[in-house]
């Protein structure tokens, strides 16, 4: 029984490679580090194809939860977690975090700084990469480029050393 559904999913895993070849954004996505053929289908399902409902990357951070809510009254400000938002791709862009760190340079030294530097706890460090990958996937799907390294300043950086 195990072995039949794993043969299905692995049916299902191509369906949906096969299906997201085909969309014209689908080279933009996928050429990020962490990002396969399933991340790479939930993102462009829940970004869609509309650039114009994302004029800037703070709109895109917003709708993925990644931005978070500051409240001020008088004396008081606080920064808090972002809780109304699109939990999909939320989940899809923190998944893409995760991998990068394993694939990406620049993503592991992201992180280890967030961690060990500004002291953030796993998943607040967590997120803010993945709010930095998601600026960088705005400017490339706004323009309609596959990311490169090289062009990342910083991410050039770190490989180089």
């Amino acid at each position: 029984m195990l072995q039949l559904l794993n043969t299905q999913l692995a049916e299902y895993d191509d369906a949906i490679a096969a299906a997201t070849a085909e969309h014209p954004d689908a080279l933009i996505f996928a050429s990020f580090p962490g990002i396969g053929p399933v991340l790479t289908a939930v993102l462009l399902a829940e970004i869609g194809e509309d650039r114009a409902r994302f004029p800037q990357p703070e709109v895109l951070l917003a709708e993925a939860g990644l931005a978070p809510v500051t409240r001020s009254s008088g004396r008081s400000r606080s920064v808090r977690f972002r809780y109304p938002a699109n939990s999909r791709l939320r989940e899809a862009t923190m998944w893409w975090a995760f991998n990068s760190i394993k694939m990406s340079p620049w993503a592991a030294a992201a992180f280890r700084d967030a961690r060990d530097q500004k002291g953030q706890r796993y998943h607040r460090a967590l997120r803010g990469l993945a709010a930095r990958w998601t600026r960088i996937l705005w400017r490339c799907w706004t323009n309609h480029e596959t990311y490169d390294p090289a062009r990342h300043g910083s991410a050039a950086l770190i490989t180089a050393a």
